[in-house]
């Protein structure tokens, strides 16, 4: 399956994967539009601890988003 993704910053990635899944949106965003504080971006396996909506993205970076869970 060839790669339609064309997004070159965490923002346009972001709005590419909540356009393609828009229930995602009210998860991963808040409402101005970022990434929500509860949620941590690894990009390429390495955390990135707080990223920059305008973080630059190569056509063979990989974002995954991990939910930070806190309890007793």
């Amino acid at each position: 399956m060839a790669n339609e993704r064309s997004a070159t910053t965490l923002q346009g990635a972001l709005a590419e994967l909540t356009s393609k899944f828009p229930q995602l949106k009210k998860v991963l965003l808040d409402n101005s539009g970022q990434l929500r504080q509860a949620h941590r971006g690894v990009l390429n396996g390495e955390i990135v601890p707080r990223p920059d909506s305008a973080m630059s993205l190569s056509e063979d970076d990989r974002i995954d988003f991990f939910t930070a869970i806190a309890g007793n």
